[in-house]
């Protein structure tokens, strides 16, 4: 096994780290030094070949031509132990995102519920901005709402951190969907690794099949902007009355277009909404409240 390496400018590495999440599940990773703003983009891989076929990917769409990949014999057993050093336990309100090696140790308070994950190198690990708004959502509502009796649809679920959250909440429906099967299978996985395999529905769906009328309380999407944009009607369909929409994917230039769509739609569709919005970073949430 091989580390691959190439040093990431500043300017950079915010639209590597967008790169990377749309492209997940992936081999590559990036590691930032928070004080100088400076990051490495670093893959782990069988051989050279391989990782110079995932290279081209990243490197046609964002790295200099002149950037050059430095390549180091990598032991297994290190390359397993590496990726635990950029994951730590984290929480929001009564939620606890924990790491799989730390099941044993961790402490978890009273009344409290926590998701244990094996990131690895394909399951998210709720640390990116777009999904701690939208687990932010998550918590705002249940804070505000008993969700026992609710639904939940995750729309677009990725590893299934919201949906597997939302359960953890206490929603008594609970179903993501992906257009991608290998995002459906990572969300499976994880759903049985914490014993939720049995409460929790994931499926190969778009959204045409995926969101139907009335069928959420509360509807979390984490989706690029012009996806959110083009399936607004269905979004909007899919809210429950007194229901509540939380999309997030969204970058801060992107927010009032977006909000206009889903406006100017909802006032088509004859459904009263209000909405409000959330930043995190260049990062934004829209939230629309269905009356």
């Amino acid at each position: 096994m091989i580390k691959a390496s190439c040093p990431v400018s500043s300017g950079l590495v915010s639209p590597i780290e967008d790169f990377l999440c749309e492209l997940a599940p992936t081999n590559w990773s990036l590691v930032v030094n928070r004080l100088t703003g400076e990051g490495a983009l670093e893959g782990y891989f069988d051989n050279e070949a391989e990782a110079m076929d995932a290279w081209r990917t990243i490197r046609n769409v964002l790295i200099p031509e002149e950037a050059k990949l430095a390549f180091q014999a990598f032991q297994e057993t290190d390359w397993k132990e590496s990726y635990k050093e950029h994951f730590s336990a984290w929480s929001m309100g009564a939620l606890h995102w924990v790491p799989e090696w730390e099941r044993s140790s961790y402490q978890v308070p009273p009344g409290h519920r926590a998701l244990y994950l094996d990131p690895g190198m394909a399951f998210g690990t709720g640390l990116h901005e777009t999904t701690r708004l939208c687990l932010n959502a998550l918590v705002s509502f249940v804070e505000e709402a008993d969700p026992s009796g609710k639904a939940c649809v995750d729309a677009g679920c990725g590893s299934g951190i919201l949906a597997l959250s939302a359960h953890l909440s206490g929603f008594g429906e609970v179903m993501g969907f992906d257009i991608d099967p290998d995002a459906v299978r990572i969300a499976r996985e994880n759903a049985q690794a914490n014993g939720l395999e049995e409460a929790t529905t994931f499926a190969t769906r778009g959204f045409d099949k995926g969101l139907l009328p009335n069928s959420g309380d509360l509807i979390l999407a984490n989706l690029q902007a012009d996806l959110l944009q083009d399936n607004a009607r269905l979004l909007l369909l899919a809210i429950r009355p007194r229901g509540t929409l939380a999309l997030s994917g969204i970058l801060g230039e992107e927010l009032k277009s977006t909000a206009t769509v889903f406006l100017e739609q909802s006032q088509d569709m004859k459904l009263e909404i209000s909405t409000n919005s959330q930043n995190d970073g260049e990062w934004s949430l829209l939230k629309l409240r269905r009356k």
